[in-house]
């Protein structure tokens, strides 16, 4: 079960997050239209949103899957936007100078320029997400990993409360190496260039 709210709020996190952030980094209307309301949004603690998403959502697994949401979706949509504000303005000038279309710009120049930046949110995505997930299931509904803790530590069963954390940490160091699989993977050259 908190898998599930996990992997459901990660992906829509990663998804909407990445959108959104080449919006901002692509154009600055949008940027400047959605700038504010992010950074003010990061900076704010997540546990204040909860009371609205009970009354949008109820206390069934769409809140716990809108905190663990909430939980990744800024620093993703904030490292996407300075990967791609970041991009050589001298590769983009060059590529528009041999008439390169503003998808082929995009997609073979901006994307794959970003990628780093890109990833390295998803990374810390990745660990807000699985904190929105234990705070989403103790908050809400007691149910998975975060009824665990509350069981546990108002019993003060210390042994159970352990081995419960520590399964926490298992599936945050294996759900972050999945992610590290992933970024190796789509930005493996640029460790390649480093060592040349």
């Amino acid at each position: 079960m908190s898998l599930g709210t996990l992997a459901a709020g990660f992906f829509l996190a990663v998804i909407l997050g990445i959108i959104v952030g080449l919006l901002m980094g692509r154009f600055r209307e949008v940027e400047h239209f959605l700038d504010l309301y992010i950074n003010a949004s990061m900076s704010a603690p997540m546990t204040a949103f909860v009371p609205v998403l009970i009354l949008w959502f109820g206390l069934g697994v769409e809140s716990r899957i809108a905190v663990v949401f909430l939980f990744a979706v800024f620093v993703i949509v904030i490292n996407t936007m300075t990967g791609v504000k970041q991009v050589d303005r001298t590769f983009l000038e060059m590529a528009r100078s041999f008439g390169a279309k503003e998808t082929e710009v995009f997609f073979k120049i901006i994307l794959p320029a970003a990628m780093p930046a890109i990833m390295a949110g998803v990374r810390l995505g990745m660990g807000r997400a699985v904190k929105g997930m234990v705070t989403a299931e103790m908050l809400l509904t007691l149910t998975g990993i975060g009824a665990m803790i509350m069981q546990y530590g108002s019993a003060f069963a210390t042994d159970a409360l352990f081995a419960v954390i520590f399964t926490i940490l298992t599936v945050a160091m294996i759900t972050m190496k999945l992610v590290q699989a992933v970024d190796q993977r789509l930005t493996g050259w640029k460790t390649e260039i480093a060592i040349e």
